[in-house]
């Protein structure tokens, strides 16, 4: 055993940590991203299976001009079938969270096809094909570039031994075309993914900056408009009621203890509504100043009123050094009525919490929704 023996070894377990770090790495941003990522695979499976099928047609219409065509002829059409097959139920709702699964699949029938004409169809040929398998794969789809390079690993290894046995008058040249094809494919392939992920992962920060109130960490008013503009515009599930939360007493607070006590009084609202976000189906907005807007879905009118009473108990037992924090929540339930401008239903929701002040503060006043009206009727109002 040399001294060049333990460097080496401790260069490779090196070399190896790196890459399992970098591929931990990986798997964050594209969790982080899986909407991005998952959008761009399933077009990525759509078009290469059509594609696929599409082409499997011009061998067959070259069978009458060709021999070497015609001897081909039953493989030609079970990839061609194979291919259709996968882009219809790559379309299906239920399969697409299996996507990743049939980006695979389709590539293995690619590198099979390619194998095939390599190796058994054209024996006495350099391999053609098969080398736009190797720098195709690794450049058309996001996955983590560990899992991909060992794939291309794997089907390289299958074809030249396949080849030594098969072809060996020219298994030497293509196994060496197809290692460097497949080198440099999956270098600029992994790059090209890295890319797409961090640039993916830098849209989301600055989108999260764009909708995220910097102090209390909640929705800010840009992000409330977008979520207005969506649920009157699309097909998106609506609320059955809006909440509007008023701090009690907010502007003499501030005056009497300072801004950054106001601050501190913001931050701690903004805490005990983002627990509620991540326990009930239920989004917090800050709307301005002390005031917040919320949005709950699936809750009938009982159920509403009695998260609106959660909220407004936890927020009551806050401490900000001797003085507990207060809310009032107009409550302003709109079930299963159609909604055609989000903006009423928040009208209302403030003038419940208008009510629910009037009535000494530290309330929930809950009413039902109805654009007809300028003040909707009182339902419910805690004691």
């Amino acid at each position: 055993m040399t001294e060049e023996d333990p460097a080496k070894r401790k260069s490779l377990q090196k070399l190896f940590r790196r890459l399992l770090s970098r591929d931990k790495y990986f798997i964050r941003l594209a969790a982080a991203n899986s909407p991005e990522i998952k959008k761009y695979n399933e077009k990525t499976l759509s078009t290469l299976s059509l594609l696929g099928g599409l082409l499997m047609l011009l061998p067959l219409l070259a069978v009458p001009f060709s021999e070497t065509k015609r001897a081909a002829v039953p493989v030609y059409i079970v990839i061609g079938i194979l291919s259709f097959l996968l882009y219809l139920v790559c379309r299906w709702d239920k399969v697409r969270k299996y996507t990743i699964i049939g980006i695979y699949a389709f590539c293995s029938i690619f590198f099979a096809f390619a194998i095939y004409l390599s190796v058994i169809h054209t024996p006495n040929m350099r391999a053609t094909v098969l080398l736009v398998a190797f720098c195709m794969v690794p450049i058309s789809f996001i996955d983590r570039p560990l899992r991909m390079n060992a794939f291309v690993a794997f089907w390289l290894i299958i074809h030249s031994l396949l080849a030594f046995k098969l072809k060996p008058q020219y298994a030497l040249d293509d196994s060496i075309n197809s290692i460097s094809f497949a080198l440099l494919s999956c270098f600029v392939g992994n790059r090209m993914i890295w890319t797409r992920v961090k640039s993916y992962e830098t849209r989301r920060l600055l989108t999260i900056q764009m909708e995220t109130d910097v102090l209390t960490g909640l929705n800010n008013r840009r992000k409330l408009f977008e979520t207005m503009v969506a649920l009157e515009t699309t097909n998106a599930e609506k609320p059955s009621g809006v909440l509007m939360i008023d701090i009690d007493h907010f502007k003499e607070f501030n005056d009497n203890y300072g801004h950054a006590a106001g601050d501190k009084c913001l931050r701690e609202c903004g805490q005990v509504f983002a627990d509620f976000s991540a326990a009930y189906d239920i989004s917090f907005y800050r709307y301005g100043g002390e005031e917040f807007v919320a949005m709950a879905y699936g809750y009938d009118q009982e159920q509403l009123f009695s998260l609106a009473e959660k909220i407004r108990a936890a927020v009551e037992k806050v401490k900000m050094g001797e003085l507990n924090l207060t809310i009032s929540i107009g409550v302003a339930y709109s079930g299963n009525r159609e909604v055609q401008n989000y903006e009423n239903v928040i009208d209302q929701a403030d003038k419940a919490a208008y009510k629910a002040k009037h009535l000494g503060r530290n309330k929930v006043y809950l009413s039902q929704y109805d654009p007809d009206l300028s003040a909707a009727p009182q339902v419910r109002h805690s004691h």
